[in-house]
């Protein structure tokens, strides 16, 4: 598999794990386990710098 290849197929599983996590802060947002609520944001905050920095990568190896 290409450089390119993996770099796509991280950046598709980001994307899932980012929708996962949001779906999961969602349902615990109107709960009173706001320690898990500030937790998962803070996953997401990082999934979110990591898909940037791949598609980043990405970006370059197609110049």
């Amino acid at each position: 598999m290409s450089l390119h290849a993996d770099l796509a197929s991280l950046v598709s599983s980001l994307d899932q794990m980012l929708e996962r996590i949001e779906s999961a802060a969602e349902a615990v947002k109107d709960t009173s386990d706001s320690e898990l609520l500030v937790d998962f944001y803070e996953v997401e905050r990082n999934l979110k710098m990591a898909n940037r920095r791949l598609n980043r990568a990405l970006a370059a190896r197609e110049l």
